[in-house]
């Protein structure tokens, strides 16, 4: 036996790494554990039945939560690999869609949309704005007349020759037909300019119709459009279209990101929201969201157990395991611990 004694400097070492595996083998026995795993459920026993005791701004700090924010909000930029996902997320929506004879109403209510409906119709001094801004603003004018240009051409067809008549011979008759030609290029520059400024003020008098009749002309537009199909709205537009308005939403929300006023903004948002809960403790804001005990319970074993077999299947879970605990095991400071333990047992 004194042939296979272990060396006395060899030994506090050698026990720290069997005492390492046998843990090692006992936690994975209770993270592998089937059928409501209790090692699992008593972990978030434990953590959800103290988290009364931590409060928030204990665990954390506003400019640690504003650092996560500027990084994923401001900087994160998509890879390659998501934005082709993105697009075949798109084409999968456009294709579910255009085979859906789902309606309109089905997906929003009569109810949602009067409450929207009689919300936006609140909002007088909005509309009292806009309305202003359409007659003074140079560049609605500038649009109304293009579209009274528009208008009067597409219904005067007849006249296209005239317009487009040119007369560079000298004569009675050449000088009759310019004559006619000028009047009739100042008259519909006139007509144009009349025709624009009653389609503006046609609108602006639409959009200051009392709250009564706007709400009847939209609720009579929705008793139309809420019976169409997602098949029948969707069947105008392209596969392409959809990938491309998705992929136009992430750009333009990176451009906008960048602006120092929006960064602001919701930077300010988070202060709020921290300064509002710093005082709560995590099981507080746990409930305010709507989750209990329970509901980790439920989350927590739907996932971990599986995630958990697959490292176990791939060989991966012994290491994890060794890698969180070996630091206290390999240590000197517990080797001499050993060491004293069994000196002082002697």
């Amino acid at each position: 036996m004194d042939g296979h004694r272990v060396p006395k400097q060899d030994f506090a070492p050698q026990f720290a790494q069997a005492l390492m595996l046998e843990q090692t083998r006992f936690i994975k026995k209770q993270l592998l554990a089937e059928q409501n795993n209790p090692y699992i459920e008593k972990f978030i026993h434990h953590i959800y039945t103290h988290s009364d005791q931590i409060l928030l701004k204990q665990c954390i700090q506003l400019e640690a939560l504003q650092d996560v924010v500027q990084k994923y909000a401001f900087e994160l930029n998509l890879g390659a690999e998501i934005l082709e996902f993105i697009g075949l997320i798109a084409q999968r929506i456009h294709h579910l869609a255009i085979n859906s004879h789902t309606q309109i109403n089905e997906l929003f209510s009569d109810e949602s949309f009067e409450l929207w409906l009689y919300k936006i119709l609140e909002l007088d001094q909005l509309r009292h704005y806009i309305q202003a801004n359409l007659q003074h603003n140079p560049q609605v004018n500038h649009v109304s007349l293009q579209l009274a240009n528009q208008i009067l051409e597409s219904n005067t067809p007849w006249l296209d020759h005239l317009r487009k008549l040119n007369t560079h011979e000298y004569g009675l008759s050449s000088k009759i037909l310019s004559f006619i030609q000028d009047q009739q290029q100042n008259i519909e520059l006139k007509l144009e300019q009349q025709l624009a400024q009653a389609l503006l003020k046609q609108l602006g008098n639409i959009i200051l119709l009392p709250n009564e009749e706007l709400a009847d002309i939209s609720l009579h537009l929705w008793d139309d459009v809420k019976q169409r199909t997602l098949k029948e709205t969707f069947s105008q537009f392209q596969a392409i279209d959809f990938e491309e308005f998705f992929i136009l939403v992430y750009e333009t929300w990176r451009q906008l990101r960048q602006g120092e006023y929006l960064q602001q903004v919701i930077l300010d948002v988070v202060a709020v929201f921290y300064n509002y809960f710093a005082d709560y403790n995590l099981q507080e804001l746990l409930q305010s969201v709507g989750l209990n005990e329970a509901d980790l319970h439920q989350e927590a074993l739907r996932f971990l157990p599986h995630a958990i077999q697959a490292l176990e299947q791939q060989g991966l879970l012994d290491e994890i395991l060794q890698q969180l605990i070996s630091p206290f095991y390999l240590s000197e400071t517990t080797h001499q611990f050993i060491e004293q333990y069994i000196q002082d047992k002697l």
